[in-house]
């Protein structure tokens, strides 16, 4: 567990502390590079940050139903395989998203790639011409990849650098600084912060009090085979994932074990886990390299697992991501608000042009558990300090805040 010095006494003095214009908004986020590339914006501060800069060609409501944002009309032709959209800035979203199915290190590469063109036929009309039918595929224009970059947001960037960005609009200004959330949560509590991350293991300190806000994410901590692996051992990896630890210990109880990547009612098989335990003896000596990503959440909830499989005697090897691996340790963040895209994180396939999309996933789910090339471990949660003068204040479900909208 991770100690931050914020007992309750400080949580007093918080909620004692004056109150201060809301016509500033000060933000710690402890994630995100500088300068921002909104095509490469990959963890949740970095799309967070990015959303305030750039504005995308849609966006979603609260509902998380797609509204107008640089277009204004969409429809589809040829069977959802022709998307036309009517759009200002056209010229500048097409370069965007031809540039964004270049870049493989794009969370939203398999978006983009998967277009056979892009392009701007008459003033203000933008044509995305698909390989396959996409019924959903307007959500693809509310990801921050699609933001043009030449084209101003709803707030002007004022100054940016890696310890400090800021950002105005309408007479309100939004600071971003970069802190750890052990430094954030202190600034907070000191009053020098309306918003901040909650350190690892610490969101039960605050769970009785009206500043913490804790929101699940589409998002899932998974192990990935990248290679072959023996299919028994893979198996007995997927049944003996310590995921009721991992879940009070990383996750706090926000979030849910995950069993299935759709949905989130799954039920562990006891007689499962006890004949994955029995097989452990006969199954061959491979040691399974797992590369670990350098985030100190992650790195923590790996080693839950690893020694739940070490004890059970499987043979797991933890890696650094530069090294070769077999499988890699991740947390998978869906692009858009569909459980579409969070498969296509994973590198899992989806039936894009399907209406109801419960039993793609649910053969998805089958296979997973017969073939265990991904085992899910847990959904991920969100959990921010909040001053109670930013009223309005909301997280959506990909972890992204509308600062524009916050009273």
């Amino acid at each position: 567990m991770v100690a931050t010095g914020c007992g309750s006494h400080a949580h007093t003095a918080a909620q004692a502390r004056p109150e201060t214009p809301p016509r500033t908004i000060r933000v710690a986020l402890s994630d995100f590079r500088w300068p921002l590339d909104p095509a490469l914006a990959s963890t949740r501060d970095e799309t967070t940050l990015a959303r305030a800069i750039y504005s995308t060609p849609l966006r979603t409501d609260t509902s998380e139903h797609v509204v107008a944002g640089l277009c204004t009309a969409w429809n589809a032709g040829n069977g959802f395989r022709i998307w036309t959209f009517h759009c200002r800035h056209a010229v500048e979203i097409a370069a965007e998203l031809r540039r964004a199915g270049r870049l493989r290190a794009s969370p939203a590469f398999w978006i983009f790639s998967s277009a056979t063109s892009v392009t701007v036929p008459a003033p203000g009309r933008l044509v995305v011409r698909l390989e396959f039918p996409w019924r959903r595929f307007p959500y693809a224009l509310t990801t921050v990849a699609a933001a043009p970059r030449g084209v101003p947001g709803r707030f002007r960037l004022v100054s940016g650098s890696p310890a400090r960005v800021v950002l105005r609009a309408a007479g309100r200004t939004l600071v971003f600084v970069h802190l750890s959330r052990v430094d954030a949560a202190r600034a907070f509590f000191r009053g020098k912060l309306d918003e901040a991350p909650v350190p690892l293991g610490d969101v039960g300190r605050f769970r009785s009090s009206r500043e913490l806000r804790v929101r699940p994410l589409l998002a899932l901590d998974a192990v990935v085979f990248t290679k072959p692996v023996p299919l028994d051992v893979r198996r007995a990896l997927w049944q003996t994932a310590d995921r009721a630890d991992y879940q009070a210990l990383v996750a706090e109880n926000a979030a849910t074990a995950a069993l299935g990547v759709a949905g989130r009612n799954e039920r562990a098989d006891p007689a499962a886990y006890r004949r994955a335990v029995h097989s452990i003896p006969s199954l061959p000596p491979v040691p399974v390299r797992i590369s670990v990503p350098y985030d100190s959440a992650l790195q923590y909830g790996v080693r839950i697992l690893y020694a739940q499989w070490r004890e059970l005697g499987l043979g797991p090897v933890l890696v650094k991501p530069d090294r070769q691996s077999d499988a890699r340790f991740m947390r998978a963040r869906a692009v858009y608000p569909q459980e579409e895209a969070l498969l296509a994180a994973l590198g899992l396939p989806a039936d894009l042009s399907a209406d109801d999309q419960r039993a793609v996933f649910a053969r998805i789910d089958a296979f997973l558990q017969s073939k265990a090339t991904v085992i899910p471990v847990c959904w991920v949660a969100d959990a921010r300090l909040v001053s109670p003068r930013l009223e309005s204040w909301r997280e959506d479900v990909l972890g992204d805040v509308d600062y524009a909208a916050i009273g």
